[in-house]
C-alpha cells in the first residue's frame, strides 16, 4: 500500500507532457490522499560537486541508499513534485503485492523530509516545480 514515506516507482511527468505518464524514476511519497498521491523527484545523476545545495535537494550517499533498497548514490528533489492518480498508468507496478512500494523511509528521515518540505514551501513556493494532474 502507498503511504507516506515509501519510496516507489513512477512514471514521472516531464517537463514537455507535464500532465501524462512519463519516465520511470523512484520517488518518494509526500502525502496520499485518494484517489492522488504527491510524489518528489528522485534522479541518481550527481549532484556538481562546485554548485550550492538548493533547500529541498536532499544528497543520499551509497551507504544511506540502502535504507530504501537503492545500489547507488542518489538526490531526492522536494522541489519537484507531481500529483498522480493511484493507477496502473502511473504506477506500473501497482497490482504487485507490494503494491509498487521499494522501501519505507525511517521514521527519522521522513520527519526531516516533512520538515525540510514545509519550510520550501513556506519560503520558496514559487520554486517547486508542481507537475502531473
Amino acid at each position: 500500500m502507498i503511504s507516506e514515506g515509501a519510496f516507489v516507482e513512477i512514471l514521472f511527468p516531464t517537463t514537455e507532457k507535464p500532465r501524462q505518464p512519463g519516465l520511470s524514476h523512484i520517488c518518494y511519497c509526500l502525502a496520499v490522499r485518494p484517489p492522488l498521491a504527491l510524489v518528489a523527484y528522485t534522479t541518481s545523476v550527481p549532484w556538481p560537486p562546485d554548485a550550492p545545495l538548493l533547500l529541498g535537494v536532499r544528497l543520499f550517499t551509497q551507504e544511506e541508499a540502502a535504507a530504501p533498497n537503492q545500489q547507488r548514490a542518489f538526490r531526492l528533489h522536494l522541489n519537484r513534485q507531481a500529483r498522480i492518480p493511484l493507477d496502473a498508468r502511473w504506477i506500473p507496478d501497482l497490482d504487485a503485492p507490494n503494491g509498487g512500494v521499494i522501501a519505507m523511509a525511517p521514521a527519522r528521515l521522513r520527519q526531516e523530509l516533512y520538515e525540510t518540505t514545509l519550510e520550501l514551501v513556506k519560503r520558496y513556493e514559487q520554486n517547486i516545480q508542481r507537475l502531473g494532474v
